[in-house]
């Protein structure tokens, strides 16, 4: 496999992606025991972390003998957005590395792959990022209009603080230290407005 694959996804497929993730359970690959594909994704922050092929129908890899698919946080979150989470001709902090740092670090400086959003501006599809984890926003926090928010972001993540059995699960910001960022690459909406009756 040629590494540094991107897919074009919009922020709604990303979302879409990440939902669909929740639920997933991907055909286990051939070679695979009886009991493989038994199990929903796992964590594992290892060699078996995911988010190595955008174009693939399932975020994650194949673990423990081919029985458990695995994932990490970066790898689902790339994965969702249509991106490899190596991308050979970028050279940022970590060399053609995308993770929470580089990424960080990236929107902070050269802004090649995603920028800085106010907390209040997220979109569904932005990322909500630490220098140690990353999910992606499905529903935006709401705000009042004296701007008292009402309630915070709805994120999709894969980490192990749901249990190792069920590491794609919705939640809410884990971290006072949490950012917004946005891919730079997120093709334009598909969805049409529908005309306001008269």
């Amino acid at each position: 496999m040629t590494r540094g694959a991107i897919r074009p996804t919009t922020s709604e497929q990303a979302v879409q992606r990440a939902f669909s993730m929740i639920i997933a359970v991907p055909t286990p690959p051939a070679g695979a025991p009886p009991d493989g594909g038994d199990r929903p994704i796992w964590y594992r922050l290892e060699d078996e972390n995911g988010g190595k092929d955008p174009f693939a129908p399932h975020c994650a890899d194949w673990s423990y003998g081919l029985r458990t698919p695995t994932a990490d946080c970066i790898g689902f979150v790339l994965w969702c957005s249509g991106i490899d989470r190596y991308q050979p001709n970028y050279h940022g902090s970590r060399d053609g590395w995308l993770n929470c740092i580089s990424l960080l670090n990236d929107a902070d400086g050269a802004k090649v792959w995603c920028r800085p959003v106010l907390y209040s501006a997220a979109q569904p599809g932005d990322w909500l990022i630490t220098e140690d984890h990353i999910g992606i926003i499905v529903r935006p926090a709401c705000y009042l209009p004296d701007h008292t928010m009402t309630s915070d972001h709805l994120v999709v993540d894969c980490s192990p603080r749901h249990g190792r059995a069920a590491a794609v699960n919705t939640g809410y910001p884990w971290s006072s230290t949490c950012r917004v960022v946005r891919y730079n690459g997120y093709q334009p909406s598909t969805a049409t407005v529908q005309p306001t009756p008269s």
